[in-house]
């Protein structure tokens, strides 16, 4: 029994990152030290001290290279450092922190995935894994440990599990 409850907790965990979607209807700003432009190869990098913006998302980064796809808004954002760290305030008002050495950002897909040392974490609960996958849309989260022979890693607090679908506030909507 205590298994299945540690099992729903952790997929009440994963339900519970619903992503604030105005974000996606915002335009997205990189700041950086340094931007290099590959124009045949639809490839802009930049460099040193690299901050991305669109809405509540924000990615920090010592590199970003993004390649745009044949259809617009088809963008692929690959941050690295050590770590890129990625935040979001979540539709319930709740912020989302993860870090990696690399995060991928697929826009069209809204698909986030952090490798390398990944770490999501919520309030005082978090998953650590070598892949951490985020679908924003499906709402759907995995992470794996890798070829490292670690293991996936959930830390949550009990209490937690129960308000997960309140707002912030602890206001009922």
């Amino acid at each position: 029994m205590k298994n299945v409850n540690l099992a729903l907790a952790a997929l009440l965990c994963c339900g519970a990152l619903q992503a604030k979607q105005s974000d996606f209807s915002e335009p997205v700003y990189v700041d950086a030290v340094t931007q290099t432009a590959e124009l045949q190869d639809n490839r802009l990098t930049f460099t040193k001290d690299v901050i991305i913006t669109q809405g509540t998302i924000k990615i920090h980064a010592d590199k970003v290279v993004v390649v745009r796809g044949a259809e617009k808004g088809s963008e692929v954002m690959t941050a690295y450092g050590k770590p890129a760290t990625f935040f979001q305030i979540l539709d319930n008002g709740k912020p989302v922190n993860a870090h990696g050495n690399t995060i991928r950002y697929e826009l069209k897909q809204r698909l986030v995935t952090i490798t390398g040392n990944g770490q999501l974490k919520q309030e005082d609960s978090q998953v650590n894994g070598e892949v951490i996958r985020y679908d924003i849309v499906k709402q759907k989260m995995m992470a794996e440990s890798g070829d490292t022979g670690s293991r996936v890693k959930t830390v949550f607090l009990p209490d937690q599990v129960e308000s997960f679908d309140k707002p912030a506030d602890g206001k009922k909507e």
